[in-house]
Formats: structure tokens, C-alpha cells, sequence
């Protein structure tokens, strides 16, 4: 008998060959990847001509692994993945890239009740909080490595003058257990996207500190991604695909859409989670905890029309924080080749120069990088 991984080799060979199957789509149980469910049940990819078959997936750690073996077609993911797997930061390197933009925003940053009970009300005065601790350095989640949300943790903690590297300790954990983590005191808070954030809520479990609104209003969050050879292989299928997302996007975007929205992610999705839980930041009001509350529209942004389009400057927004940290230092050509991932462009294709329009807003933490 041939050896194990001979046979698995043989085994996802005869998948990857396979033309007329669905396309397997892996996504990770959050609020962004709502246009996956809702094209689901809206029969927008049979309206497009393309069959789906979609997988649950603990986190992107799994993702991850299933792209790189060929278990998966394409995947609803951060876009730091696209560049960690192009760079092969975490895995073999493979090439990969973006068909489109998924969501916007999404994420938050939560801490716990304990905090709070310690006096901490904002990053000035967690600072204040982890002084007295001192030497014991709380630990805070974030989903991934390569993620915003690790971006946007560091980028707070440093602007309340918080030593990301020196005064708490992060670790990674998939989104669907950062909650159980902190009720059971391992972790002190997180950033994750949704519902994970309003469960710590409503459960009295903790707060919300910030929102990836307010801190890089109209950040690049979630795409969808897939092995280039595979794109190459399917090109109509994944047209098709994009077609399909493209209009569901546009749906679960519209206000008058998020309670059917809400209902459905309960459903397909959160069938273990109060109905208060799934709809808090989508259709609100949306409560942080501790009496706040904020516009549930605009917690959340699913890429509609052109929006879904992937540009320049969502690649170096993301691009650049990867680089500072885990990411090894690229050099321009890398650089550039990375871009044209981002942008869907296939290797021989020429670089495209960065584009004046930008979803990222002003006040962005990141300015937009020099390509050259």
C-alpha cells in the first residue's frame, strides 16, 4: 500500500482535476461572511450558473491548510492571509489570489469585565490599570497573526501609549473561542469580528473598548481568495462566483435587508446564540456595553458594486503592517508581485499603478506607501 501521504496526494489530485464539481467554499462562523449564506439562500449562485458548496471551518488556521492542499476552492478570509500565504509565513508558499472584496469594518475590540471592575474605561486608563498590575501583563486574542485585527489591536494599544510588545502579551485564537477563553479568565479581552464581540456583551462577560470604525474608518477586512491555478482552471466558475457574492453583497448592505439578514445568520450559522446576540450589530441598537451604544449600519460595510473591486491602496493598507511585523521584508518586485495578487492580476500581467480612489478614509492610521 502506498504511504499516507502518497494516497492523500493521489486523492486531492483527482478533486483538483475535477472540473464539473461545486466549488468548495470554506468560510469561518462570523457576521462578514454573510454574503456566502446569503447568495446561499437568496439562489443567486444558481442564478449565475455556478454550484457552491459551502464549508464551516473553525478558523483560519484551517483555512489556511485546506487552500494550500487543495480541500478547499476559495475561501472567505482576512486579507493578510493572501499575503501570508504568498510569502509562506506560516505554511508552504503558494500563489493566490483575490477575486473580490467581501466587507469592510466589522471588528472590535473587547475587553473584560475584570478590567472594567479594575477601572479600565478606554486605552488611558487600561494603562493606568496595567501599571498597578505590574509585573503581570494581561493577554489579549486576536484571530490571527496576519489579520487587521491584530493590526488594529497593536495600533490602539500604542496611541493609549501601551507597549504592544513590552506591557500585555497577544496570542492567537479562532474567533468562535475568544469569548469562552475570557469567561474563563485565560485571555482579557480580544479583537475579533462578529457576533463574538456583542456574545461578551450580552452576556455580561465584557465590553466594547473601540470599533474598527473608529479606528480605520472603511478598512479593507474580509475577501475572497483561491489558488491561482485553480482560478485558471475554472475561469467561468469563478465569474460566475463573483457575479453571484457581487449581488448578495449589494443585499445584506441594504437596512431594509438586516433583520431577514439577521434571522438567517441565527439559522444557517448561530443556531446556539440568542437572536439579540446576531442581530446587536447589524440592525442594533448596537450595544457596547456599559450604557454605549452606536449605528448598527455602520459597524458594519459589505463591499457593493465597484466597492467590490480589490485596489492599490486596500493592498498597501494591508499590506504594510504585515511587513513591519511577521511578514518578512519584500523587496519592490515582491512588492509589486503581491499587489497584482490583491488585484487578481495573473503573473504575466503588467503592474498596474496605484489607483487615486481609496476606501480608507483620511484619518487612516497607515499612509498609503510608495510602491517603488
Amino acid at each position: 500500500m502506498a504511504p499516507a501521504v502518497l494516497r492523500r496526494k493521489s486523492m486531492t489530485s483527482h478533486s483538483w482535476l475535477s472540473r464539473n464539481a461545486p466549488l468548495r467554499i470554506g468560510y469561518v462562523p462570523l457576521t462578514d461572511a454573510a454574503p456566502l449564506i446569503a447568495a446561499r439562500r437568496l439562489g443567486l449562485f444558481e442564478k449565475h450558473g455556478v454550484r457552491v458548496e459551502l464549508s464551516r471551518e473553525l478558523g483560519w488556521g484551517t483555512i489556511r491548510d485546506k487552500i494550500v492542499y487543495h480541500e478547499l476552492d476559495a475561501a472567505h478570509a482576512p486579507g493578510g492571509l493572501l499575503f501570508s500565504l504568498l510569502a509562506g509565513t506560516h505554511s508552504a508558499a503558494v500563489k493566490v489570489r483575490a477575486l473580490m472584496l467581501l466587507s469592510c469594518q466589522g471588528n472590535a475590540i473587547t475587553l473584560s469585565r475584570r478590567l472594567w471592575e479594575k477601572g479600565a474605561r478606554d486605552g488611558k486608563s487600561l494603562k493606568k490599570v496595567i501599571r498597578v498590575e505590574s509585573p503581570r501583563r494581561p493577554v489579549f486574542a486576536v484571530v490571527a497573526w496576519y489579520s487587521t485585527h491584530h493590526h488594529l489591536l497593536r495600533l490602539w494599544l500604542t496611541e493609549a501609549g501601551i507597549d504592544p510588545d513590552k506591557q500585555v502579551r497577544i496570542t492567537v485564537l479562532p474567533p468562535p473561542l475568544v469569548g469562552e477563553h475570557m469567561r474563563a479568565g485565560l485571555i482579557d479581552g480580544f479583537c475579533a469580528g462578529e457576533p463574538w464581540n456583542s456574545a461578551a456583551v450580552m452576556q455580561g462577560e465584557g465590553w466594547i473598548a473601540a470599533t474598527s470604525r473608529d479606528l480605520a474608518p472603511g478598512h479593507p477586512e474580509k475577501i475572497l481568495f483561491a489558488q491561482s491555478s485553480r482560478m485558471d482552471s475554472r475561469p467561468e466558475d469563478f465569474a460566475a462566483l463573483r457575479a453571484a457574492l457581487r449581488e448578495a453583497c449589494g443585499w445584506c448592505e441594504s437596512p431594509e435587508n438586516r433583520p431577514e439578514l439577521a434571522a438567517l445568520l441565527k439559522e444557517q450559522v448561530f443556531p446556539g446564540l440568542p437572536m439579540e446576540v446576531v442581530r446587536n450589530a447589524l440592525t442594533g441598537p448596537c450595544d457596547l456595553g456599559a450604557g454605549v451604544f452606536t449605528d448598527p449600519t455602520a459597524f458594519h460595510r459589505f463591499a457593493v458594486d465597484d466597492g467590490c473591486a480589490t485596489t492599490v491602496d486596500q493592498a498597501v493598507w494591508t499590506l504594510q503592517p504585515l511587513e513591519e511585523g511577521h511578514l518578512r521584508k519584500l523587496t519592490p518586485a515582491q512588492r509589486l508581485a503581491a499587489i497584482a495578487a490583491w488585484l487578481n492580476q495573473p503573473e504575466h500581467s503588467p503592474s498596474t499603478p496605484p489607483s487615486s480612489a481609496s476606501p480608507v478614509s483620511a484619518s487612516s492610521p497607515l499612509p498609503m506607501a510608495s510602491l517603488s
